[in-house]
């Protein structure tokens, strides 16, 4: 480890000198996921750090869709060899898994030799999702949870006095009902599910009453009173009115004012708001807590270095600092919605402090943060299978073709099949 570490300094120094000396540029493929979304921050922070360090090339490569099809990407790179040499978007919950196949390099020697790391903004505790037995496998890049968008235009229709949104389940059904009501070609809620990664949103649901999905040493956990009122939940949903329908249709039957409350990731700020007409006031809310000790899933994720080449590995350090120093955690900010992780960022008001006194909605994120908890994987190798199975059987549910008390039973015997044979 000492000879590595000796290496990545001697790198370090030389592509400090590179420049000067008229070196070739060391050029460093970036793979991610969530290419719509992802990419709107991350071509800009490659841009401009090229642009102050033209002897490093970051070319972005994005093949995969969302965590999983990233999970299972690298897991097969790294039996062909054809790994990049950074990977962004990992979730949090599958990097035990890439660490336990080394495809994932640690950083504790060059954060601990580098003089600069402790003034980029990432504080200590803040590493606690990207540590792996001991080891720091990635760096946090942001933080996601489950909010409320509240369409307010249609919602004083029936509560015009409302201002409040830290509402109980409760009564958001009974502005649900209301909605149903008073305006029938509406669609009074809708809450995402079917294309989430990992069944996260189930995720929060569960953890929001105290519980979860999978147990840390990959057992079932969600067969508890907390995965059967998640199950319940789904059937309000239904009960109140939910078309089953995509996503995207369902972004879209909301920004055209077709749907009153809406429950989706923090990092769908900007894209529900944006796209809604300049009448529509949408507003944010905390997501509902069931329980005292009801957290929420955590999405968002990190940045890691894949490569095992020391000058490549010193080069990846520096563009790694820059993405995680404030100038490019602002621009995720303001291109997604996510949570940023840098303490300069979200303090300083040459960065984020005065943005979000500009825009409460963005404050709802960070009210969570207290309830924030990394979700425990799906047990691999099926954990996509699982998703699958969990997904289908919240789909019946919606539906209503199953009652809870039908479902669960079904659920836990599929999943349990293709749980790891002890």
């Amino acid at each position: 480890m000492k000879r590595i570490l000796l290496s990545v300094v001697g790198a370090i120094s030389w592509i400090a000198s590179a420049s000067a000396s008229y070196a070739e540029p060391i050029t460093l493929h970036l793979t991610h996921a969530f290419p719509s979304r992802d990419a709107l921050f991350l071509k800009p922070i490659a841009d401009r750090f090229m642009k102050d360090n033209p002897d490093i090339r970051i070319e972005l490569e994005a093949n995969a869709t969302d965590c999983p099809a990233l999970l299972q990407q690298l897991l097969r790179d790294a039996v062909t060899g054809a790994l990049p040499d950074m990977v962004s978007s990992v979730c949090y919950g599958d990097m035990a898994v890439l660490a336990a196949r080394d495809v994932l390099t640690p950083l504790d020697d060059v954060m601990s030799s580098d003089p600069d790391w402790k003034s980029v903004g990432i504080e200590q505790s803040s590493l606690g999702p990207t540590t792996v037995k001991g080891h720091v496998v990635a760096i946090p890049q942001s933080v996601s949870a489950s909010i409320v968008y509240y369409n307010m235009s249609l919602i004083r229709k029936v509560h015009p006095g409302l201002t409040n949104l830290d509402l109980s389940w409760n009564e958001i059904f009974s502005i649900a009902a209301d909605l149903r009501k008073a305006e029938p070609d509406v669609m009074p809620l809708f809450f995402e599910y079917y294309a989430d990664a990992s069944n996260w949103s189930f995720n929060s649901l569960v953890s929001s009453h105290g519980g979860d999905v999978f147990t840390e040493d990959a057992k079932i956990g969600f067969d508890s009173q907390a995965g059967r009122d998640a199950l319940k939940l789904m059937q309000r949903f239904g009960e109140a009115g939910m078309v089953d329908m995509t996503a995207e249709q369902a972004r879209q039957a909301f920004a055209s004012g077709k749907i009153g409350i809406y429950f989706a990731s923090t990092s769908r700020l900007k894209t529900l708001t944006a796209n809604t007409g300049p009448t529509m006031d949408i507003r944010t809310g905390v997501f509902p807590q069931s329980a005292k000790d009801g957290k929420l899933a955590s999405g968002g994720g990190g940045m890691a270095i894949t490569t095992k080449d020391p000058a490549k590995i010193a080069a990846a350090w520096k563009f790694l600092k820059f993405a995680s120093g404030p100038e490019a955690q602002t621009l995720i900010v303001k291109a997604t919605g996510l949570v940023p992780v840098n303490t300069v960022a979200v303090n300083d008001p040459a960065f984020l402090a005065d943005y979000y006194k500009e825009n409460p909605n963005a404050l709802t994120a960070i009210k969570e943060l207290p309830r924030v908890k990394v979700q425990n994987a799906n047990p691999e190798p099926n954990g996509q299978r699982i998703t699958t199975v969990i997904r289908d059987y919240l789909q019946s549910v919606v539906t209503l073709k199953q009652t809870p008390e039908e479902a669960m039973p079904a659920m836990v015997r599929d999943v349990k099949s293709l749980l790891p044979k002890s």
